[in-house]
């Protein structure tokens, strides 16, 4: 991000750790219970052999596979966002393959807030959300499309969500009008 007319959001690498960290204890749980059995032993699942089996496979496979991808992720975090004055890129699908659009169908960027997911007391306090890049109702972009973890388009609306992103909504909405030169 060395050039001031081109902003990249990735993920965030503290999320990505976590997620590791998770696809981590999973595959080490089925490896623990399936092969090596010095913790719990090999009369864990008693006479439940299906149970034992359907966990492995959960935990060895879907674990070593949110481990791996997560690893991988980590050294190379996926582009959520991309803005240029010429394009818009956002990632979708489930590899954050990425979708262009012309930078001109952009008519309005502006930071969102949220209540927080956690309560403290009975209270939620409020926190950043995101970032939300409206576009103009043009037949040469789709209306939706299927997207990746932090990122929503639907209705001609692009919105990135700060708790996967490494910028801040307000930063994503600034950074995008100084690009596009939007006035709002």
């Amino acid at each position: 991000m060395t050039d001031t007319n081109i902003l990249e959001v990735r993920v965030s690498r503290k999320l990505l750790l976590l997620l590791t960290v998770v696809g981590l204890v999973f595959l080490l749980a089925g490896l623990e219970i399936g092969y090596f059995q010095k913790i719990v032993g090999p009369d864990f699942t008693g006479d439940k052999v299906i149970v034992k089996w359907l966990f492995l496979f959960f935990s060895v496979i879907c674990g070593g596979a949110i481990f791996i991808n997560c690893l991988v992720y980590l050294f190379v975090p996926p582009l959520l966002l991309k803005v240029t004055p010429e394009k818009v890129t956002f990632g979708t699908g489930l590899r954050y393959n990425p979708f262009e659009i012309s930078a001109r169908l952009v008519e309005k960027a502006e930071s969102f807030t949220k209540q927080s997911d956690l309560e403290v007391d009975g209270k939620r306090a409020t926190v950043d959300g995101g970032a939300f890049l409206y576009l103009k109702n043009d037949p040469s972009i789709p209306s939706q499309l299927t997207t990746s973890m932090g990122i929503k388009y639907s209705n001609f609306k692009l919105e990135v969500e700060s708790r996967y992103a490494d910028l801040s909504g307000p930063e994503i909405a600034q950074k995008t009008k100084s690009i596009l030169g939007l006035k709002n």
